[in-house]
């Protein structure tokens, strides 16, 4: 614990920070006030017109959406880098930077409810000059009760470790119900926007880091305080947020302040103040400040003579703040914001649109000049009822009794001013309608060339507000959630990343990995960040298709960069529905293989040589089927000709047989003629008797 001369050093830097920030209390709460429309800002007579022209509220609306768009409209807001090359060996530094970059923003971004915290930051520098972040890692206990009924009793074995059993009763069947108490620790881990009001900081200080104190005032309940593991006698002695340190405090308390349970049951929900300060002091005598962190309270009990509690002293490593701004001031700490630049034109336009309501208001309703005599009652005539009659004197007329003068209208003029006044709201902030992202064409009654122009103007004033945004306090704060994540790890987990389960271990991790955040094309319209995505898109296919997939200029990690960009910008969540991230093995095992594979010069004339070939073989094939029907022919006219041959050999043959047996016939006829012959001799040598002699 520090001594009595410390703690008056911390307690006398709270209070000139106090100071501070009640000298700038004035114009935060008169920004807000013009920004919510307060109709007490610019007096007005009675009876006239209040309205309220809100060009701050206006301006401000019209930036919003366009500048977190930028910032949160994918789902990697921030992007860790690696600080140095891989060494090999050692766990790839490379890798490490991925991971983190999915955890932080897949998993600790979603827990803390960051976009709403990083949202109200925004909000407050350009509403109040300066948003501030912080970060943080909370022990917290709550106590979990659990019911259970229908028990076996041998549950009950070894639940003492657990927590505190408490309840125990048997049924008739020997089953035990029971209630479980235990108190659950859980360390979280924080980022929130602080109320700029609330926030500390050194009069003289220009920035953070040059800043003796840094801090804030916060309301807590005495409960929170005590969950967080503060000494509850120190917490019960501070004093309430809303009551005094005075003796008249106990008796306006009451029984609250009795030692009954009842009391600590009241008191545990008060709330109470306490400081969280980082201070910069040499308290070892080496001539060089150290930082320490003091949280600590004013009370009557348990504290110095001056009534100061010191709930927790110790050293520090870093602040976890950072600041907000959108347009910096030259060695100031504030920043410069909207609502400044707008606040006397709002009253302007206020006074400009009351007095042209008047005048229509008078126009419309003149105000009645009366002749008195002419009119019987006068009631009628000032508390007016529509269709009542009013009665006249004898013998006048209602032109004499009442006649109306006449009032100039100048609402025409006053519209004109009201015009000119907008346009110095413009030259002051240089925020249109496009700042917000309204296309060009939406402009009426401008060339497109024009609405071009004071589209790009636009965007180049949100633009350069969201790099201030983006490269100061966001990155910070994005760096300073790293360190947390790395010191407040106790053991590895599984979390799901890129659709797949992975087991990732935040304390091997590089704590002082470098930052960048993502802040998209710009700040322009959907379809401007569509069309300039599809022209990149185009030259990288293009390139691709003449160099190949693994040319010097764009390589595949380039191309999955542009589209998943395109996913983004379309307004998806994520681009991994629909394209997957290159693996870095895997696409040098392809440029490896790629490298060995020959030229498009070779591959084309070996792809010639593959046609001349084919066509040979083709050719051949046609010869060779040429020469089979060739000689199918042939063996065709052979087999004719034998077939011939055979015929007329047989025809021959048979003309020999029927020639022979025809021979045959006639030497038979020859000889059937001779013995007929020889016969009839030898008849007719008997008849005469003669001798006969064969011959």
């Amino acid at each position: 614990m520090a001594d009595n001369t410390t703690i008056a050093q911390v307690f006398r830097l709270i209070e000139q920070a106090e100071e501070y920030a009640g000298s700038q209390e004035g114009s935060r709460e008169t920004a807000l006030r013009y920004y919510n429309g307060d109709k007490t800002l610019v007096e007005a007579d009675k009876g006239f017109s209040t309205v309220v022209s809100k060009d701050v509220r206006k301006h401000i609306q019209k930036l919003m959406p366009s500048v977190m768009r930028t910032i949160l409209s994918n789902d990697v807001i921030a992007q860790y880098e690696p600080t140095g090359p891989d060494v090999p060996g050692q766990p790839s530094k490379e890798a490490q930077a991925e991971q983190a970059t999915d955890y932080i923003n897949g998993h600790v971004i979603p827990a803390c409810n960051g976009e709403r915290a990083i949202h109200d930051a925004v909000f407050d520098a350009l509403l109040v000059k300066t948003g501030v972040l912080n970060w943080g890692a909370y022990e917290s206990r709550r106590v979990v009760v659990q019911e259970f009924s229908g028990q076996s009793p041998d549950v009950l074995m070894g639940l003492d470790e657990l927590g505190d059993v408490e309840d125990v009763e048997q049924a008739e069947d020997g089953s035990v119900s029971f209630r479980l108490r235990r108190i659950e620790r859980e360390v979280k881990i924080v980022l929130r926007a602080v109320p700029r009001g609330a926030f500390l900081i050194h009069p003289r200080a220009t920035g953070i880091e040059d800043s003796p104190i840094v801090g804030e005032r916060q309301n807590l309940t005495r409960s929170e305080l005590v969950s967080r593991g503060y000494d509850k006698d120190l917490v019960w002695a501070i004093n309430t947020e809303n009551e005094p340190a005075d003796p008249d405090a106990t008796a306006r308390r009451g029984d609250d302040d009795d030692d009954d349970t009842d009391a600590d049951v009241a008191k545990a929900m008060q709330t109470v103040r306490i400081f969280d300060v980082f201070i910069q002091m040499d308290t070892d005598g080496d001539g060089i400040a150290e930082l320490h962190r003091f949280v600590v309270a004013e009370g009557s009990d348990h504290g110095d003579d001056e009534g100061r509690i010191v709930l927790e002293h110790s050293f520090a490593t870093e602040i976890p703040y950072a600041d907000v701004i959108a347009e910096y001031e030259a060695h100031q700490f504030e920043g410069h914001s909207i609502a400044e630049d707008l606040i006397d034109i709002q009253d302007i336009n206020t006074t400009l649109t009351r007095q042209t309501l008047d005048n229509i208001y008078q126009a419309n309703d003149p105000t009645p000049f009366i002749q008195a005599d002419a009119v019987e009652d006068l009631d009628p005539l000032f508390n007016r009822v529509r269709g009542k009659p009013v009665l006249l004197s004898q013998g006048r007329s209602a032109q004499e009794a009442v006649q109306f003068q006449p009032i100039p209208f100048f609402g025409d003029k006053t519209w004109a001013m009201k015009q000119q006044i907008d346009a110095e709201a413009l030259d002051r902030t240089g925020i249109s309608d496009q700042s917000g992202g309204l296309p060009p064409e939406a402009l009426q009654n401008t060339s497109a060339t024009a609405a071009m122009i004071a589209s790009d103007s636009a965007m180049a004033r949100s633009e350069m507000l969201v790099r201030n945004l983006a490269r100061g306090g966001l990155r910070k704060a994005f760096r300073g959630l790293l360190r947390l994540v790395v010191a407040h790890a106790d053991q590895p987990r599984t979390i799901r990343m890129r659709g797949q389960w992975v087991q990732v271990d935040p304390r091997a991790w590089d704590a002082d990995m470098d930052c960048t955040v993502n802040v998209g094309l710009g700040s322009g319209t959907r379809e401007r960040d569509m069309a300039m995505l599809q022209q990149i898109l185009g030259i990288q296919q293009t390139v691709m298709a003449s160099l190949g997939p693994m040319n010097p200029l764009v390589k595949p990690e380039q191309l999955y960069n542009t589209l998943k960009k395109l996913c983004e910008t379309a307004g998806f969540a994520s681009a991994d529905p629909y394209f997957t991230q290159p693996d870095p093995a895997e696409v040098q095992k392809q440029a490896e293989a790629q490298a060995n594979q020959p030229s498009p010069e070779q591959m084309k004339a070996q792809a010639q040589m593959q046609i001349e070939q084919m066509k040979a073989e083709a050719r051949t094939r046609v010869e060779e089927a040429q020469l089979q029907a060739d000689l199918k022919v042939k063996q065709a006219e052979i087999a004719g000709q034998e077939a011939l041959e055979q015929l007329k050999i047989a025809s021959d043959a048979d003309l020999a047989r029927m020639k022979a047996e025809l021979d045959l016939y006639k030497h038979r006829d020859t000889m059937q003629l001779e013995w007929a012959r020889l016969g009839q001799q030898a008849q007719e040598a008997q008849r005469q008797e003669l001798p006969y002699v064969a011959r």
